[in-house]
């Protein structure tokens, strides 16, 4: 029973972990207000970073712009020799124009060329300056760009329009048609453009212009580092990974290539799988339609068994009784006139079996009508249904089989090629990943491997630096204790007229010297010492990676062979259930041949058997009594009547005895006959096998 401690706990327990508990609400509000809380601040700082983000980028591509035109500025500056400042009031005056700077360059570039023909005396030029009024003493002592603001001020000075192209085209070449409308308003409107850009402070300085084409040369070399360099360098050093993966593919799919090429079976049979997918879709489509057909005639035969069973019914009444005395007549008649035997003929000549036993059971029915036997002319009938009955399904079960056993040949065909492409293609997987697992556990080995060599290079050299410093700062030492033992030397000198300053100096030199050696020689000890602790521990380090790689090479190798026996296995599992399902269909089929054979020689024994009972001669019998009410309520026949009753041995012998003892013979004949028909039917019905 639980105590108060145990209640008090539980209590407790509801009380904390409740999903309503006081605790729980906190816990979840809490929660809550911590997740708002982090949106709130992570929303801020996606507006904050936004708002730095718009403010950054348009300041970088105005660097960027800047930097750019700066740079195109001053490459045009060195090319036509004007400073960079009288360059972008010209390139202003130029653009407001719809002269594009790239026109004003090539413009430039033709008119120092036509300069320096000029200076030569070249006809020509000289020609084409004259008719400006310019002789080469006029431009000698100008800039480039004062040159210009003449030229223009004396082509603007020619009214004639013609001319004044003409000349401009002499001078500046082609580019100059495109600087007429600048050239037009002289050299004073040109001024204005420059004064208006100074004005705006659009102009960079000489010294702007230097940081911007500085800052575009770093950008373009910051660029060309970023492909050229880090690019590079990352593919390098991932180059020979790929490489190896790639040898690994290559061979791997030489493999898988190298399988195709030897099993080209496998391939065909795959296509020959789709092939017979079809044809077989189709076959059983067909086939279906043929059982139904096959099925519409099954009804139609059960309805003929059903119009023999009401025939038979009819038959062991008296009226049928008389029915079939007066049909046996007439059948006698047939056959004695030849008329049942042409019948019959034409019969035979479609099917020689069906005249052969229905000549059979005709004669054998005739016989055991002409005994009165009822039950067996009945017996022969249904046997002789039965019998051909089972030809039929014997022939159309061969039928079956042969169209089952090809199907099932084309199925067990398509699943062993199933089979083995799936279990290749298992196989390649895993080879594959087998590989490529082999390759990446090799790449990860060998990269520690060289992080970890790297490091002890990096360990060596830090103590030959080490050893080196040591050595440096001990004869720096030893340098600054020279020079303070010089001064010494120096003022013990003064102090001191028979101080030794040579001797002096001699030991300290020796003293510093010695120092010096043993520094060396220590140096060079941790040096050899570091390189030899290296050199050790890179052997080391060879030993293991290798001993690791082989381990690695080892296991690659127990995989595949693994893999390649699941692969045997799987081949092997294949062709033994391709043989076992055929054997077994086989086996089936056999049975099934065997039975329908065993049924129908056994139905045909029978038969014979019948005809045989019915062929035997009539054995002479004495009087019977009549049947009694109690032999009539054994035999089912209650109901029966031998009214009207017939027999054709009681016709033959019509003329013995009286009329009444006649047809009491005649009756009691019947009875019997009807008794063993009886006992040959179960319900109006004749079961044809088990």
């Amino acid at each position: 029973m639980a105590n108060s401690g145990a209640i008090k706990a539980g209590a407790a327990y509801v009380e904390i972990f409740a999903d309503r508990s006081p605790l729980m609400r906190g816990l979840r509000a809490a929660q809550a207000d911590l997740k708002k809380w982090g949106n709130t601040i992570s929303s801020f700082g996606r507006k904050m970073m936004g708002l730095g983000t718009a403010i950054v980028t348009p300041l970088i591509a105005a660097a960027k712009y800047a930097g750019s035109f700066a740079d195109d500025i001053a490459r045009m500056s060195q090319i036509v020799g004007i400073s960079v400042t009288s360059l972008q009031g010209l390139s202003f005056a130029a653009n407001q124009n719809d002269i594009s700077m790239q026109s004003l360059g090539k413009a430039l570039v033709f008119m120092h060329k036509n300069l320096a023909a000029f200076q030569k005396g070249t006809k020509a030029q000289v020609e084409a300056f004259g008719k400006l009024g310019l002789a080469a003493s006029d431009l000698r002592d100008k800039s480039p760009d004062e040159m210009f603001m003449l030229i223009a001020d004396r082509i603007a000075s020619i009214k004639n329009p013609t001319e004044r192209i003409t000349i401009a085209l002499k001078i500046f070449g082609k580019a100059g048609a495109n600087l007429i409308p600048l050239l037009n308003k002289g050299a004073g409107a040109i001024g204005e453009y420059k004064a208006e850009l100074q004005r705006l402070g659009a102009i960079m300085s000489d010294e702007d212009v230097q940081a911007a084409e500085e800052f575009h040369e770093t950008l373009k070399k910051l660029w060309y580092i970023i492909k050229n360099g880090l690019v590079n360098a990352i593919g390098s050093a991932v180059i020979p990974l790929l490489k190896e993966w790639s040898n690994k593919m290559i061979e791997v799919i030489g493999i898988a290539t190298r399988w195709i090429k030897e099993h080209r079976g496998v391939v065909t049979m795959i296509l020959w799988l789709g092939t017979v997918l079809v044809a077989g879709g189709a076959a059983f489509m067909f086939f279906g339609k043929t059982l139904i057909v096959c099925s519409k005639m099954l009804g139609v035969i059960r309805g003929g068994f059903g119009i023999l069973r009401t025939v038979l019914a009819a038959m062991l009444s008296p009226l049928g009784t008389l029915i079939i005395q007066i049909g046996l007549c007439v059948g006698a008649l047939l056959w004695m006139t030849g008329l049942g035997g042409k019948m019959l003929n034409w019969l035979g000549s479609c099917f020689n079996t069906l005249k052969e036993d229905a000549t059979n059971a005709i004669g054998g029915i005739a016989a055991a009508f002409a005994k009165g036997d009822i039950g067996l002319a009945a017996r022969i009938a249904w046997l002789f249904v039965k019998m051909e009955w089972l030809r039929a399904k014997e022939w159309m079960l061969g039928i079956w089989y042969s169209i089952k056993l090809a199907i099932m040949e084309i199925w067990y065909s398509a699943v062993y090629s199933i089979a083995v492409g799936w279990d290749a293609a298992v196989y390649g997987i895993q080879v594959a990943w087998i590989e490529t697992l082999a390759f990446l556990q090799k790449a990860w080995v060998k990269s520690g491997a060289f992080l970890e060599g790297a490091w002890i290079t990096t360990v060596e050299v830090f103590k030959k630096a080490w050893a080196g410093f040591k050595q440096f700062w001990g004869n720096t030492i030893d340098w600054i204790a020279k020079k303070l033992m010089n001064v010494w030397i120096w003022w013990k000198k003064l102090s001191d007229p028979n101080f030794d300053e040579g001797a002096a100096k001699k030991q300290m030199d020796d003293m510093l010297a010695g120092d010096k050696q043993e520094r060396s020689d220590n140096a060079n000890a941790a040096k050899e010492k570091a390189e030899k602790d290296a050199a050790a521990k890179r052997l080391q380090l060879e030993k293991e990676t290798q001993t690791e790689l082989d381990e690695i090479d080892k296991a690659r190798n127990e995989k595949r062979k693994r893999a390649k026996e699941q692969f045997d296995s799987g081949l092997a599992g294949a062709n033994q259930y391709v043989e076992e399902g055929l054997q077994n269909t086989i086996d089936g089929i056999n049975a099934g041949k065997k039975g329908v054979a065993d049924e129908l020689a056994k139905t045909k024994e029978e038969f014979n058997a019948a005809i045989a009972k019915a062929k035997e001669p009539v054995q002479p019998k004495g009087k019977l009594p009549l049947p009694q009410k109690d032999w009539e309520a054994n035999t089912g026949l209650t109901k029966a009547s031998t009214a009207g009753t017939f027999s054709a041995f009681g016709l033959g012998q019509i003329g013995a005895g009286g009329v009444m003892q006649k047809i009491a013979d005649a009756t009691t004949r019947t009875a019997e006959a009807t008794e063993e028909m009886a006992d040959n039917m179960d319900g109006n019905e004749v079961e044809f096998g088990d």
